[in-house]
């Protein structure tokens, strides 16, 4: 398993390509702006380092090694970012972040792939300030039936496939029952369903 997620961080970006042309405009826009302590949930390859700002102290979290390698060569001179080699659901994370400590937790693209999703959520919500913010963007389950169950039985081969990404998971739904309050939505459509959000706790 470790050769297949070394070959599959060595694959990501350019397989990403075309899709993250259309994303870069959507992370600038999200997360450019954002200050204070915020936590860069799966970073990956270091796809959303760019956009954070001088003003901001960023906490990211990724449990491949190999992808972690990856996102350290990404890091910007001037940024104020400290990685881990951790999964966010690890309880050694419990040390480096704090209950109401957070102004912003960050996930993109990434929910799909975290085994306890609930646990997560229920991490986020804790570790966030009351008046903190979690921005979501993230591909879900179709809307539309046939594609709903095509998704189902396609998925046990998609997770091996995709290093633990799952293709039908609602969490739009999700968030919302784990406590957040939305506060902007959008759905939009590539080869998969994504969802855009930012939402905000109630404490």
């Amino acid at each position: 398993m470790s050769f297949y997620q070394k070959l599959f961080a060595s694959k990501y970006d350019s397989f990403m390509t075309d899709l993250e042309k259309e994303f870069h405009p959507l992370r600038q826009e999200l997360i450019s702006h954002l200050e204070g302590k915020i936590l860069d949930v799966g970073s990956g390859t270091g796809v959303n380092f760019e956009h954070f700002n001088e003003n901001s102290e960023v906490i990211a979290v990724e449990p491949s090694p190999y992808m972690l390698e990856k996102a350290l060569k990404k890091l910007p001179k001037k940024a104020n970012i400290t990685t881990y080699n951790l999964s966010v659901t690890d309880p050694k994370l419990d040390d480096v972040i704090k209950e109401n400590s957070l102004d912003y937790i960050v996930s993109t693209l990434v929910l799909c792939t975290i085994p306890d999703n609930e646990l997560a959520l229920k991490k986020f919500f804790q570790w966030l300030k009351p008046t903190g913010k979690l921005i979501i963007i993230e591909h879900i389950h179709a809307g539309e039936k046939p594609r709903r169950i095509l998704q189902n039985i396609i998925n046990p081969v998609w997770k091996v496939i995709g290093d633990g990404c799952h293709l039908n998971r609602d969490t739009d739904l999700l968030i919302k029952e784990a406590g957040f309050i939305v506060e902007e939505e959008g759905y939009f459509k590539r080869s998969l369903r994504f969802y855009q959000g930012i939402f905000f706790v109630k404490k």
